[in-house]
């Protein structure tokens, strides 16, 4: 919780005061490697912030699995178009390795977003990241090379090798796990 804190404080700007508040709205999750914080086809209720662990979000089509991102510890997470349309989403998120969440329902978020105008500054901050981490995303698959977007990758989270399977690596990049093989190689080759 003490992580949470400084995220409260030192990027949205809020007190200590609206951290205790926020206490009584938040509930912890452990959820156990491969279990689901959400499924496809179900509303999102809620913004969660990664305590410790690593999860995925994806997509399925035609059996196959296509990874759109990863949330891992300091990271907020949740299927933002579903939780601010309230329709269900497109997309599962699932823990990679046992995880710890912090969440907030819909409906306790819009409670703190009433009671002040502080608590937009959370909103704000949640929303700016979760948006600016699409938009570089959608940018990169675009734009980019392969190559191009492992070193990315790699930029944004330094210690993802670590933290994710190959293959989901491979699937988050558009490219096959060989092809990954080979971007590496050259890398370690050229680096």
């Amino acid at each position: 919780m003490e992580k949470l804190r400084d995220v409260i404080i030192d990027k949205a700007g809020l007190t200590d005061e609206h951290c205790v508040q926020l206490t009584g709205f938040i509930r912890r999750i452990h959820l156990k490697k491969k279990e689901y914080l959400i499924r496809a086809g179900t509303t999102c209720s809620f913004i969660g912030w990664v305590e410790e662990g690593t999860l995925r979000s994806f997509i399925q089509k035609e059996g196959d699995e296509m990874n759109l991102d990863f949330y891992l510890e300091g990271s907020f997470v949740s299927a933002y178009t579903s939780f601010l349309t309230q329709t269900p989403t497109h997309g599962s998120i699932q823990a990679l390795s046992d995880t710890t969440v912090y969440l907030i329902s819909y409906a306790d978020y819009h409670r703190l977003l009433k009671s002040s105008d502080s608590w937009h500054r959370l909103g704000k901050s949640i929303s700016d990241q979760l948006f600016i981490r699409k938009c570089r995303r959608e940018a990169s698959l675009l734009m980019d090379s392969a190559p191009e977007r492992y070193q990315s990758l790699l930029q944004t989270y330094p210690n993802i090798e670590q933290l994710v399977a190959q293959y989901h690596i491979a699937s988050y990049l558009g490219i096959k796990p060989e092809s990954l093989s080979r971007i590496k190689s050259l890398t370690y080759i050229n680096g």
